[in-house]
């Protein structure tokens, strides 16, 4: 176009200069596009603009243009735009107005209505004329490519690498990198204890949630590697920090790359939106097995997966044990239709029942069958203490083995800590006496530093000393043989008051896949013989 085309009254409207920089990275070390894109200034004076009627747009910076919806600037211009108080946008090249075609042509229908001219640094267009209007697509559809291309090399150097295990991320708490670029477990042992225990406290419990309220009654705290830290932060265990350290597979040495994937969607505004969505183990881009050292094997990492999605509330199988009385809870598998029973718990003098009412939920049918839950547990129980019975001695030498290793493990927990305190403090001392009396500008803030290592070590020692004082002690020898006893008679042991309803149904599970049950019309048959 002709700047001589150029009309009054669109020279009495706005002149806006468009800047915008990918990434605040760029705003910051790449400074001469800066000034290149604030020349433009210049340009409107040059093209017959006042002063007073050139407006600098700028309020994206460090905005990619790739981001639809995110970039106030751009969305001000399309506003101003389509109100007519706009002549002429002008941008160092069609890159920096937008890199997606949608934003990009509605710009330019709204700036062929309103009458907007634009400008880049080759040349002044007319969306109104058909050839500025084919140029100007041409240019955002290059635009759009050219971003496309610029992504898809880095993303697929970055899977290469990923496929030799050697594309370096942030680890998770437990692991570094070494010199040599290679993944190694930390050589903290304070650090490996405590993952150690997280595993194996989920594997005593079965549960995140109860591994979650263990830790927390046990005041243990766990290593985090903080977003904004580069060290590992000690901090009390949340449900979410659990979950994400069970379901990590480098724990179990396998290099993983792509277990979240960008998916995108139409938000509420029918406009598409990206966001980070969970993959399946087979939809992974890699996955590599015996990549470095493990917590745990490969096998019991796969066993806690199996265990976790079991224990999701609707899920297919039996799902985690619960607090309530029933035995067989999640068990009970209808024998006329094949799906698992629902247990409903009376109020008061009602008894507990199991009912098949999925196709009642499902398509209104009738409930399929129903019967009362106190005959069938109490006969299922009696089997399964015939079957411990003779496992009674062997299953209580295991449990003492285990209990006095639980209580090293939480002996030694406490003593780490308690032994990173000491460091702490033996180190600001090292520091203070290093430094010159004479500099009290670097002496008084180290002696403020070893005042506070002081401190923090009395609490932690404090703190220490309560909890040994609260753990249990290993058995006794009274106690080792009223266990023996216990384990002759595993009935009493089963039904103290101290036995958990979820002991006793992990025990079950242990034992019983499933009980089908079929109802038999036993009450019809006898009182048909009755009026005989």
């Amino acid at each position: 176009m002709n700047p001589d085309s150029i009309t009054a009254e669109q020279r009495n409207r706005l002149a806006v200069a468009y800047i915008r920089q990918s990434s605040l990275h760029q705003v910051a070390q790449h400074l001469e596009s800066g000034r290149r894109q604030r020349n433009f200034i210049e340009r409107a004076l040059s093209l017959g603009w006042s002063s007073d009627h050139i407006m600098v747009v700028d309020e994206d910076m460090g905005e990619s243009a790739s981001r639809t919806g995110q970039r106030l600037g751009f969305e001000q211009i399309v506003s101003m735009a389509a109100l007519g108080k706009i002549g002429i946008i002008m941008a160092i090249e069609v890159s920096r107005l937008a890199r997606a075609n949608r934003d990009w042509y509605h710009l330019l229908d709204i700036c062929a209505i309103s009458a907007t001219l634009i400008a880049d640094e080759e040349g002044l267009y007319d969306p109104r004329a058909y050839n500025d209007r084919l140029l100007l697509g041409l240019k955002g559809t290059i635009s759009e490519a050219e971003l496309y291309m610029i992504k898809q090399r880095l993303v697929e150097a970055m899977l290469q690498k990923a496929k030799r295990g050697e594309l370096r991320r942030r680890l998770a708490a437990g692991f570094i990198w070494d010199e040599a670029g290679r993944m190694q477990k930390d050589p903290d042992e304070q650090v490996a204890a405590a993952i150690d225990l997280v595993f194996d406290r989920f594997e005593a419990v079965g549960t995140i949630h109860q591994t979650f309220l263990s830790l927390l009654e046990d005041g243990v705290r766990i290593p985090v590697r903080a977003a904004r830290s580069k060290g590992l932060e000690w901090r009390s265990p949340t449900y979410g920090q659990l979950q994400r350290m069970l379901a990590n597979p480098i724990y179990a040495g396998a290099y993983a790359y792509g277990r979240r994937q960008t998916e995108e969607r139409i938000d509420q505004n029918l406009k598409p939106k990206k966001r980070m969505r969970p993959m399946a183990q087979d939809d992974w881009h890699v996955l590599i097995k015996d990549h470095h050292d493990e917590y745990i094997s490969w096998e019991r990492f796969e066993i806690n997966q199996k265990r976790i999605r079991s224990n999701w509330r609707g899920a297919p199988g039996s799902g985690a044990a619960r607090e309530g009385d029933s035995l067989l809870q999640g068990l009970i598998m209808c024998g006329r239709c094949g799906r698992r029973m629902s247990i409903a718990y009376g109020k008061g003098s009602r008894p507990t029942r199991y009912r098949c009412a999925k196709g009642r939920e499902q398509t209104g049918a009738p409930v399929c069958q129903g019967f009362g839950a106190r005959r069938l547990e109490q006969a299922v129980e009696r089997l399964l203490l015939e079957c411990l019975c003779p496992l009674g001695v062997e299953a209580m030498v295991a449990a003492a083995r285990v209990y006095t290793q639980e209580l090293e493990v939480q002996r030694r927990q406490w003593e780490q800590k308690l032994e990173r305190a000491r460091y702490e403090v033996n180190l600001a001392r090292r520091q203070y006496n290093a430094v010159d009396p004479e500099n009290r500008l670097v002496a008084r803030e180290l002696e403020r530093r070893f005042e506070k290592a002081l401190k923090g070590l009395e609490s932690t020692e404090s703190e220490v000393q309560e909890h040994l004082q609260r753990l249990p002690q290993a058995l006794s020898g009274p106690e080792e043989q009223l266990l023996k006893k216990y384990a002759n008679d595993i009935s009493k042991l089963w039904n103290a008051p101290t036995t958990r309803p979820q002991d006793r149904k992990r025990i079950a599970r242990c034992l019983i896949e499933n009980v089908v049950v079929t109802v038999v019309a036993e009450a019809k048959s006898q009182s048909s013989l009755a009026r005989r």
